[in-house]
């Protein structure tokens, strides 16, 4: 028999002005409320609450994303990383549980971690891929990633991770995730000095740009065009 449990209405009022706070971006007023439901003291602590692993979960990760709207990185990294929210993972749906490893992905990028959000960002990427039949969020991940990567200056990291990124492209046919692949590439050979090889490459992405009209990706070949010109 299947014991269906009710969470507390308290909790759930809780939660949703909680949820609200930060929509209407009183972020600072949400954490209060996220720390007063995952840490409830005085008459709140002694109230009955009946709870899930899937309902306590999201209130961590949603603490998280709220700490990560405030920049605060150690913080948010704390949380998603905490052994409470660990314990309740198993229980998300796979929409949450692709959520929470972006969102892991995206602090530990902040934080400067690349090796560690490669790794969340892949587990992403393979909720995405293998369960929800989301190119869109495959590409964002991509996106994310090699723009941490970028941001933290792993040239040579860049190289090895565009390659799977062209492998998966082509295996998806995705036109907009090889043209990402191929300008990060273009800009971390540009940025090692590697200028015969971006040259390469560039060139035939200005003239694709010109012929499609693609004003943004004109001027980004522009800007590698300055970097690698002798």
């Amino acid at each position: 028999m299947t014991t269906i449990i009710q969470i507390s209405p308290e909790l759930v009022e809780r939660f949703n002005a909680a949820a609200g706070l930060a929509r209407e971006g009183d972020f600072e007023g949400s954490l209060a409320e996220w720390n007063r439901l995952l840490n409830p003291t005085g008459a709140d602590k002694q109230a009955t609450r009946f709870t899930t692993g899937d309902f306590l979960g999201q209130a961590y990760m949603r603490k998280a994303w709220v700490l990560m709207d405030l920049e605060r990185w150690p913080e948010a990294r704390e949380v998603l990383e905490d052994e409470v929210l660990q314990a309740c993972l198993y229980q998300f749906n796979r929409e949450n549980l692709y959520e929470y490893f972006f969102s892991y992905a995206n602090t530990l990028g902040n934080l400067g971690e690349v090796e560690p959000m490669d790794t969340a960002f892949s587990k992403a990427m393979q909720v995405a891929a293998e369960h929800l039949g989301d190119a869109q969020r495959l590409h964002h991940c991509w996106n994310n990633l090699l723009y941490w990567v970028e941001k933290n200056e792993a040239w040579e990291y860049t190289l090895q991770e565009v390659e799977a990124c062209i492998g998966l492209a082509a295996n998806i046919e995705s036109e907009a995730l090889h043209e990402l692949a191929m300008f990060n590439k273009t800009n971390a050979l540009a940025k090692l000095g590697r200028k015969a090889e971006a040259r390469s490459i560039v060139g035939p992405l200005m003239q694709a740009a010109r012929e499609s009209g693609n004003e943004r990706n004109m001027a980004r070949c522009a800007e590698i065009m300055e970097m690698i010109e002798d």
